[in-house]
């Protein structure tokens, strides 16, 4: 979950560019960010506001109490403000896109004409052996929303597996207020 909640500053992709398109196969987030920037797509800078809803997950040998629990949280949103900065917003960097190092790359990324489609492989943290996870998402954006859909599946050192769809919807709000959490 850590990993999805990383990714959230990618969705705020918003290009501007109408004929700019970004195609990258195996590349790193930072790579994914220059050829973003490159291309002229730039980010709306101000205040974003993000609601994102968990419509399934699963994890293998959850005790009952969690899982309970986790179900209750099922369909409802939850909203993440965050302020986005002018330089940021011109060229934004790997550490932007919510991760260091290599432990996540894009398998494909495709951006251009509205429509984002993406395949991101992550290792744990670490690179333990055996943990990883896939994610796969979709969408639509403009200069001051996007639509999201995302679909996780992946696995524990330990060997437990995990299954998680969500869907996102930002939009930018204007200027930020302070009370951003980034």
């Amino acid at each position: 979950m850590r990993a999805t909640i990383a990714l959230i500053p990618l969705l705020l992709l918003a290009a501007c560019g109408d004929d700019a398109t970004v195609d990258k196969k195996n590349a790193s987030t930072a790579e994914v960010a220059k050829s973003v920037a490159d291309a002229g797509m730039k980010l709306k800078p101000g205040r974003w506001e993000l609601k994102m809803k968990i419509a399934k997950l699963e994890v293998e040998g959850m005790p009952p109490e969690a899982k309970q629990a986790m179900q209750q949280m099922m369909g409802q949103s939850q909203t993440f403000a965050s302020c986005l900065t002018q330089e940021e917003a011109e060229k934004p960097d790997g550490g932007f896109f919510g991760q260091q190092g290599e432990d996540c790359r894009y398998d494909s990324f495709t951006m251009g004409d509205g429509k984002i489609d993406a395949t991101m492989t992550c290792k744990s943290q670490g690179g333990q052996a055996g943990a990883a996870a896939k994610m796969k998402m979709a969408g639509t954006y403009s200069d001051s929303s996007y639509d999201m859909t995302m679909n996780m599946d992946g696995s524990a050192p330990n060997g437990k597996t995990m299954s998680v769809a969500m869907s996102m919807n930002s939009k930018h709000m204007g200027e930020c207020k302070g009370d951003e959490t980034s």
